[in-house]
């Protein structure tokens, strides 16, 4: 018991000293916070206010996705749904302009074309041949990295047979 009482009276003794400047700074005064009532035994108080306003929530997962059924209101008609919950169901192909129909989850046709923007992600249409869509979606890493991600959107299958 004796020697976990002289650690806390030396930890107490260590942490009560001033800093010590380095380098010939000297450091300016604190300003004392005068606190009356139950907390008067400490005469200097630092405050601190939080503002988490346009801060993200620390504990909400950044891998974690929204439900991809939910429809997001305020979107472009293409950039409502995730580009692998599209449908293709049809190809021109074999022109100087190419073009495919695209059907959301909700069964609406969308007409597109290459640099058309598709998904959530700000997928860009960059390929249409005679039986798939390539959409390029571009984003970055926590660490600032550009990832390029290629999604293929084909003829369902069954369609192919």
């Amino acid at each position: 018991m004796n020697r976990f009482a002289l650690l806390i009276a030396t930890a107490a003794l260590v942490g009560c000293g001033d800093p010590v400047p380095t380098g010939g700074a000297k450091l300016a005064p604190k300003a004392p916070v005068k606190v009356e009532g139950a907390e008067a035994a400490s005469s200097e108080v630092d405050e601190y206010f939080y503002n988490p306003a346009g801060k993200r929530d620390p504990f909400q997962s950044f891998l974690k996705r929204e439900d991809p059924v939910s429809v997001v209101e305020n979107a472009p008609p293409l950039q409502r749904w995730d580009v692998d919950k599209y449908l293709l169901r049809g190809v021109i192909w074999d022109t100087s302009s190419p073009r495919a129909l695209l059907v959301d989850p909700e069964g609406m046709g969308h007409s597109i074309r290459p640099g058309t923007y598709v998904g959530r992600n700000w997928g860009k249409v960059t390929s249409i041949s005679e039986g798939c869509v390539v959409v390029t979606e571009e984003y970055q890493t926590l660490d600032g990295e550009l990832v390029v991600n290629p999604v293929t959107v084909c003829f369902p299958t069954e369609a192919r047979k």
